[in-house]
């Protein structure tokens, strides 16, 4: 069964020295719009040049909807710890 499709997040997570750590989040379905829009234009402009345009998934663009919340990045150099995710 496959998981439900819910609001997802991706978020940067910053501490350091600072006495507050920053924390952006960065709505999933910005980055899904973009990248379908990418691949539509991608493949029309094939399309209007006369050639075939390529294969492309479009339901595989909302695959990270699926996933659990998890860690996609994590960095700690010099007391700064960086934290890419999904949440």
């Amino acid at each position: 069964m496959r998981p439900p499709l819910r609001p997802r997040f991706l978020y940067l997570e910053m501490r350091g020295p600072w006495p507050f750590p920053l924390f952006l989040a960065f709505p999933l379905f910005f980055l899904e719009w973009g990248l379908l829009s990418f691949l539509f234009l991608w493949k029309t402009r094939e399309l209007l040049r006369g050639r075939p345009g390529p294969r492309v998934p479009f339901l595989q663009v909302f695959a990270l909807r699926g996933l659990p919340p998890t860690p996609l990045l994590y960095l700690e150099a010099q007391g700064v710890l960086v934290k890419v995710g999904l949440w």
